[in-house]
């Protein structure tokens, strides 16, 4: 071990460093992973284009609606193999590993010891929610009874069950990962009489689709420093005055959730307003701006009659809607000097959005880059906004008393300087 890195070198990403860990297990902060995610380097994009994270990394379950079986993450959100024809240069599986060969390898705090007892293992916890379950391997191989009404969605998944499964194994076992590569471009046949061999290859087809994704991780695998990487496994991360630069883009930083709480976690508020299009151009996104009144705006979100809508996000909106007399705004406004981020301006059918993030006070500078997080829920944000310009007008948000305390703009005096 040593406390520095060699010139030229870097510290191995964390899923090198753990490989049976996954992007959201809770390992990589209250676990044997938490000392490395803390003392992990920085080194921005240039890292990230070096050792881009495995597909299963990239999987966000919060854009499925339906419920994921355990190593259901799906690698660039397709349920179909990569591949589907054999070539005429084949190479068969079986010579080198099987569904069945007891393999142990591991998945976060599972022992799980082949292939086949991963698959069986999520099977039946899918359709049975219950992803806890002590029941054995050999259990499971004599067979259970399987819900009808879960077998299609379990149809749609198995697949990639499969293929998590085996990156696992592979990235535990390094004679595996070594024989793997071996094949070189060959197609890989899974000789079994059942449907992960055959004609539906699916096994053959997964180690295919996994032997590119080995390719791509491990190309740069000559400029990792293992030596300092094995001193950041076992230091201490609080032993220094000044803790580790954290990067926002991790899951599992306190930056990056502060930054999906505040987006995700707020409410929707609307301000719409006929903004003087010289005004409006002076926004830009990316800015983070600051309004020196109270600014008032209304969950209730529909139709627009004005040009410029400013659409608020937040969770520190007062709501005053109980001190209203003879209206119905749902009045909520915004305290005194807050933080706005302007993270999109988007134009439809001649109305505008204007999103601004209102900013927790003491954290403004964790959003003074956009990440990648931020870019999901602004594209989100924009297919709302295409639907709700075609809803209805609300009445109680045309009332001219209402458009008129709305009327003055964010930010900004009346001749466009920003406060």
């Amino acid at each position: 071990m040593k406390k520095y890195c060699d010139k030229g070198k870097y510290a191995a990403p964390r899923w090198l460093v753990y490989p049976e860990l996954s992007a959201w297990t809770i390992g990589w902060r209250m676990g044997y992973g938490e000392n490395y995610a803390l003392n992990e380097p920085w080194y921005g994009d240039e890292y990230d284009e070096l050792f881009p994270e495995p597909q299963n990394w990239l999987f966000d379950p919060r854009k499925y609606d339906i419920p994921l079986p355990r190593l259901g993450y799906l690698w660039e959100d397709k349920f179909e193999p990569k591949y589907s024809e054999i070539g005429d240069d084949k190479a068969i599986v079986n010579d080198f590993i099987e569904l069945a060969d007891e393999k142990e390898f591991r998945h976060n705090t599972f022992r799980l010891k082949s292939i086949e007892h991963a698959i069986l293992m999520c099977e039946y916890g899918y359709y049975y929610q219950d992803t806890n379950s002590d029941i054995t391997y050999e259990e499971l191989k004599e067979g259970f009874e399987k819900p009808e009404f879960k077998g299609k969605l379990w149809e749609k998944f198995k697949y990639t069950v499969c293929l998590n499964a085996s990156y696992y194994l592979f990235m535990q076992d390094e004679d595996l990962k070594k024989k793997l590569l071996e094949t070189a471009n060959k197609s890989l046949v899974y000789m079994s009489d059942n449907e992960w061999g055959g004609k539906t290859n699916l096994f053959g087809f997964a180690l295919m689709e996994l032997r590119d994704e080995i390719r791509r991780l491990f190309k740069n695998e000559d400029l990792i420093d293992w030596e300092y990487t094995e001193y950041l496994k076992n230091k201490n991360p609080y032993e220094d005055d000044e803790p580790p630069q954290r990067n926002s883009e991790d899951p599992q930083s306190p930056e990056y959730k502060v930054i999906e709480s505040v987006l995700f976690d707020s409410q929707k508020y609307v301000r719409d307003v006929n903004l003087d299009e010289k005004l409006a151009e002076k926004y830009e996104i990316g800015q983070i701006i600051t309004e020196r009144a109270f600014v008032d705006a209304s969950p209730k979100i529909g139709g627009m009659m004005t040009t410029h809508r400013y659409l608020i996000i937040s969770q520190w909106m007062m709501d005053l809607s109980r001190f209203e007399e003879g209206t119905s705004w749902g009045l909520h406004t915004v305290k005194l000097n807050s933080k706005f981020k302007v993270i999109d301006i988007y134009e439809i059918d001649g109305k505008t959005q204007i999103v601004l993030v209102h900013l927790p006070d003491g954290f403004e500078y964790l959003f003074e880059n956009t990440i990648s997080l931020e870019k999901k829920f602004v594209k989100k944000l924009r297919s709302e906004f295409a639907k709700t310009v075609k809803m209805d007008v609300i009445d109680d948000l045309a009332d001219d008393e209402w458009l008129k305390r709305c009327k003055f703009p964010i930010g900004m005096d009346d001749d466009g300087n920003f406060f």
